[in-house]
């Protein structure tokens, strides 16, 4: 396996950049990489399927939370896929990915590199509030003030038929980050989902 392929570190870990001007890390940046769906900590096995992340700086300036939707920072080319300027804050944002799941609650510190999950089964929090989610929902992203708000980084369900009225029956995918797993209330719990989304 190549060099770049394999960073040295794993799910629910970081590769431990401390400065906030530092460049350490550069050469990682970018780096894609499939794990199966096994809990690093418990060795439990989840689905039997791969997740494929991309290994991602959190140029935030804040710590970004595990099983929130980071949303890539605007750059050009392959750069696009690098960073993580915050939480997703615009309905059906589509340039995203799910903050690695399994990090410890303090979550990645700013500057430091993670693993955002962009293609698999991963953990992703609800909405504080709305609608609840079922088994098959659609997932998109919802609206928030800030990107670095409670509310941001979060999804909620989308009907079938509201896709399809909204998009055009041949187009009705846009926004869509994936499916529910399984079944979350309405006070921001997580769900399991399958994600398939543009960066993958």
């Amino acid at each position: 396996m190549s060099y770049l392929l394999d960073p040295p570190f794993a799910l629910g870990q970081t590769l431990g950049v401390s400065s906030l001007t530092s460049t350490e890390g550069a050469s990682w940046v970018g780096a894609v990489k499939s794990f199966p769906d096994v809990n690093p900590i418990t060795g439990q096995i989840r689905s039997g399927r791969t997740k494929t992340c991309i290994a991602v700086r959190n140029t935030s300036g804040v710590a970004l939370l595990p099983k929130r939707v980071g949303k890539f920072a605007v750059a050009a080319g392959t750069a696009l896929f690098s960073t993580v300027d915050g939480y997703s804050l615009v309905a059906n944002d589509e340039f995203v990915g799910v903050v690695d799941e399994h990090l410890p609650s303090s979550g990645v510190a700013a500057n430091d590199v993670f693993w955002l999950t962009v293609k698999g089964p991963t953990e992703i929090l609800g909405a504080l509030s709305g609608t609840a989610i079922a088994v098959g929902d659609h997932l998109v992203a919802i609206v928030a003030a800030t990107s670095g708000a409670t509310t941001a980084g979060r999804v909620t369900p989308m009907p079938q038929a509201t896709l399809i009225t909204t998009n055009g029956a041949g187009n009705n995918a846009f926004g869509v980050l994936g499916y529910a797993v399984s079944a979350g209330t309405t006070t921001g719990t997580a769900v399991l989902a399958f994600i398939d989304c543009k960066a993958s």
